[in-house]
């Protein structure tokens, strides 16, 4: 990796310079006997204010005091933590040699009370048995500042070395499109000052990679952007983004400037937005996104149109594409209903060279609460492409039906859910017939049990069978233990046969105050026997193992999260991941997402690992909030609730909680 380029480093200088050479004392103005106005009465105030806290005397008295209180411990270092992880990740599996990872990661949040928040965090990874086109070994390093008051009217948020680009929330996200973030070697400011904050960006364009730890590897391409959100009343909301991107492979040298608007009416519940994005080289799109309670019913509704070739970054977005869809959720005691449909088409350009469709989905869901221990549902949904330009000839449909039965019992939760689906091309027509049983057994305290069958078969000799069995349990002094046990077989006729084997364990300990330890094993073995030829095994190993520790550091301790006033400390866990049959768990065959960022409190923020995990930890004790960012979430996965999430953390104790992400046009 290539260091920083010369006018890089000056630009981060000037930048950081003003930080460094500019004290409290310069940035307050004293109110002296020139400067002070008579009031309306005429009559100057008795005696002059002088803020008592940036004064340099009594500052000086007051941290005098501090020390011998604190034990010499300076007051404008605020609350702290400083964690240091080692973590070791192995992968052996008889397709191609073994490799290993050893990653070890500084993070230090620290609290100041003139200066706001640091957190400094640096990655480094070294790696074996990689080929010569994946180099992992390497480094990351983030320094961020947030809350710096430089005085009454202006603060300062600041990203500097490796960061994802930040940008108004307004343009970066809507319902149904949203604008991806890309990864930056340089510096991001946010300037706050009243109603307005503007967006400072540029660096050299590059990736996140590794395992055990993750390392910034350069690509090609610099991207340096302004951009600058305002709220101009109650009712309006305006914001624009400006990226100016070169020297990169993937597209050519252009700017791209996108603007957002949005009106919030006085009545309760409306939303709407209107998005414009052009590019220098003379393509221009825009989209709706609107929101409207009326009653128990939310609905949502909006238009789109991104021509083919349409650029952002260097990060791919979903253009060639223009439609309109319409939402509409209701939610009383007992019902939940949500209706939906869609219409796009792709090849807006007709290229004789693609296969452009019109493509529709319709869908209805229904969630009965016949008993407080048993519910009834199910959704239909109706996907069509009909065949309208390019190299498009034939004509696809889809119809699903599913079902579901809830019920708690003494022994514990069973769900069931039937399925039927068939698939009609203009070759055959495929009818799927589906059964899965999900049982969550009652166990005595800390434990836990579920067990998942499915099993899939169709008219066309297809036999699809799956077992899995999950357990968990939490012992009192610290140490967790789960695991997956997972058995396949999936016939298709005249392909073969596949079946196989996994095998997943878990280990979370917490062996003393400050340090915890994790360990997660992964064992798989498959076998596919085709219709013509010879047997073909795959078997592998994955090791993730990490040893975490922290202390507290400045005047007093300080956790993740806001400070709740419990003395105790928790660890906060959970999963992002697209949840493809809205129960809310994470079951058989559902992709995790990574590289997802979650926010603790709005303060604090990770992002999801391998296996879409994240965590928090140690946690103040007491109720905290967690939100994601959805803007690197594929589309058209969403969250029917983007309000914080609010969770309870108990003393030595783990909250779990995920967001499962569903299909926002299903």
């Amino acid at each position: 990796m290539r260091y920083f380029s010369t006018q890089y480093k000056i630009l981060i200088a000037i930048c950081l310079l003003p930080l460094a050479f500019l004290p409290a004392a310069v940035l307050s103005q004293e109110l002296t006997a020139e400067n002070v106005q008579p009031d309306d009465a005429g009559t100057p105030p008795s005696e002059i204010y002088v803020d008592k806290f940036i004064d340099e005397e009594s500052l000086a008295k007051q941290m005098e005091a501090e020390r011998k209180r604190e034990g010499g411990i300076a007051p404008h270092w605020a609350p702290g933590n400083l964690g240091v992880t080692y973590r070791y990740y192995t992968y052996d599996t008889n397709l191609h040699s073994a490799i290993q990872e050893h990653g070890a990661e500084l993070r230090w949040h620290q609290g100041t009370f003139e200066h706001g928040t640091y957190e400094f965090q640096i990655e480094g990874l070294t790696s074996e048995g990689y080929d010569d086109f994946r180099e992992p070994d390497g480094y990351r390093i983030q320094l961020r500042q947030n809350n710096y008051v430089i005085n009454s009217k202006l603060q300062l948020d600041s990203d500097v070395i490796h960061y994802r680009s930040a940008i108004p929330s307004l343009v970066e996200e809507s319902y149904r499109f949203r604008l991806p973030s890309t990864i930056l070697q340089g510096m991001s400011n946010r300037i706050y000052h009243n109603n307005t904050t503007l967006f400072l960006n540029f660096g050299e364009i590059g990736r996140y990679i590794g395992t055990a730890a993750k390392t910034y590897n350069e690509t090609e391409g610099n991207l340096a952007g302004l951009g600058a959100q305002h709220i101009l009343n109650r009712n309006w909301n305006v914001a624009f983004q400006f990226w100016n991107t070169d020297n990169t492979e993937q597209v050519e040298p252009h700017q791209s400037l996108a603007g957002a608007v949005e009106y919030k009416p006085n009545s309760l519940g409306q939303i709407h937005q209107m998005h414009v994005l052009g590019d220098s080289l003379g393509e221009t799109g825009m989209w709706y996104d609107g929101r409207i309670q009326v009653g128990r019913w939310m609905h949502r509704a909006g238009v789109q149109y991104l021509p083919p070739g349409l650029l952002w970054t260097d990060v791919p977005i979903n253009s060639d594409y223009q439609g309109i869809y319409w939402r509409g959720d209701r939610n009383a005691y007992r019902w939940l209903w949500n209706f939906g449909s869609e219409i796009s088409q792709n090849n807006i350009d007709d290229d004789a060279q693609i296969p452009g469709y019109i493509s529709t989905a319709t869908f209805a869901s229904l969630t009965w609460k016949y008993r407080r221990r048993t519910h009834f549902g199910g959704n239909a949904n109706v996907h069509s492409n009909t065949a309208d330009s390019g190299t498009a000839v034939h004509n696809t449909y889809r119809y699903t039906l599913r079902a579901f039965a809830d019920h708690q019992s003494p022994i514990g939760k069973t769900r069931i859910e039937p399925e039927l689906a068939i698939e009609d091309t203009y070759f055959e027509q495929n009818q799927k017939y589906g059964l899965r049983w999900i049982q969550e057994y009652n166990l005595f305290l800390n434990h836990k049990l579920n067990s998942d069958i499915q099993y899939y078969t169709s008219d066309q000799g297809e036999d699809d069978l799956n077992l899995k069995l999950y357990f968990e349990h939490q012992y009192p002094w610290g140490l967790r233990l789960n695991g997956y046990l997972q058995e396949y077989y999936v016939y298709l006729p005249k392909v073969g046969v596949s079946q196989g084997t996994s095998i997943s364990l878990g280990l979370g300990w917490q062996f003393f105050t400050n340090w915890l330890m994790s360990l997660n094993a992964d064992y798989n073995i498959g076998d596919f026997e085709p219709e013509d030829g010879e047997e073909f095994k795959i078997e592998g190993t994955k090791v993730l193992f990490s040893i975490n520790y922290n202390i507290d550091t400045g005047k007093r301790r300080d956790l993740y999260g806001v400070n709740t006033g419990d003395p105790g400390r928790g660890r906060v866990v959970g999963r992002v991941f697209l949840d493809e049959n809205r129960n809310g768990n994470f079951d058989l065959g559902e992709r995790a997402l990574s590289n997802i960022i979650v926010y603790l409190d709005g303060r604090h923020s990770t992002e999801t690992g391998p296996k879409g995990g994240f965590e928090f930890w140690p946690v103040a004790a007491g109720k905290h909030s967690l939100t994601m960012a959805l803007v690197d979430v594929p589309l058209p996965w969403g969250l029917t609730d983007e309000d914080p999430q609010r969770i309870d953390v108990l003393n030595r104790g783990e909250t779990e909680l995920n967001f499962a992400l569903i299909r926002l046009n299903e």
